[in-house]
């Protein structure tokens, strides 16, 4: 059972027990199986437990948790094809962001996304796969926001968690070098505010995680299985 800090201030305090529990699952202090249970919970946060329950029922609309009646909630097992199905949400909706991204960027949004993609490449250089990986989430919600698209956003970067989530749990390893051409590519086509290259660009890699977990999650997964 993970033991969670007391919260203090008591506004909004549903938001802040989903963001709490969501941010440990994401980076895997919860993980799947798990299960927790309101009054716990609540005793460790000293917060009643209504806004633990709001917290536990966002969190699994958005597919994060189980809810047990009676009984708390687990945190799901993750699948490959549960991965499959959110990154095509993604390529679609993303590579509908990019467009009005394109059409939108400013001076500094460019500026922006060519400090995200230096540090990528030292990242590269140094093989440090965790700091690529929080500069790919940096780069791709920069690009999300430029679209100034409010839904957008807001379930963009849902999927977005789940997705990076859902492939640290599958095993799916990283592909640095490929990714960052690729990353180079939709930079490169956003500072020309050309649209089409910008949308094939951002298709092409959503493209190539894709085939990258369908290569290695399911090989993943079967060797779990073997385990177990």
């Amino acid at each position: 059972m993970a033991n969670f800090s007391k919260i203090k201030n008591r506004e909004l305090l549903s938001q802040k027990v989903y963001r709490i529990i969501k941010r440990d699952i994401i980076r895997g202090k919860l993980v799947a199986d798990t299960r927790l249970f309101e009054e716990k919970i609540a005793k460790q946060m000293n917060i009643s437990r209504t806004p633990i329950r709001e917290a536990l029922r966002l969190l699994a609309a958005e597919g994060f948790v189980t809810l047990i009646p009676n009984n708390g909630i687990v945190i799901n097992q993750v699948s490959p094809q549960d991965l499959l199905d959110v990154l095509n949400i993604r390529q679609q909706l993303e590579t509908y962001a990019v467009t009005l991204a394109t059409q939108k960027i400013s001076e500094q949004d460019i500026k922006n996304l060519e400090t995200i993609v230096q540090q990528m490449e030292e990242a590269v250089l140094s093989r440090d796969a965790l700091h690529f990986s929080n500069l790919n989430s940096k780069f791709h919600k920069c690009i999300i926001r430029i679209s100034e698209n409010k839904k957008l956003i807001e379930i963009c970067d849902n999927l977005y968690e789940q997705s990076e989530h859902w492939i640290k749990a599958l095993g799916v390893p990283e592909r640095l070098r490929h990714s960052l051409e690729e990353h180079k590519e939709i930079y490169q086509a956003l500072r020309e505010k050309d649209v089409e290259r910008s949308r094939q660009a951002m298709h092409t890699h959503l493209d190539n995680i894709i085939i990258n977990v369908c290569q290695n999650g399911w090989k993943g997964e079967a060797e779990k299985n073997e385990e177990d």
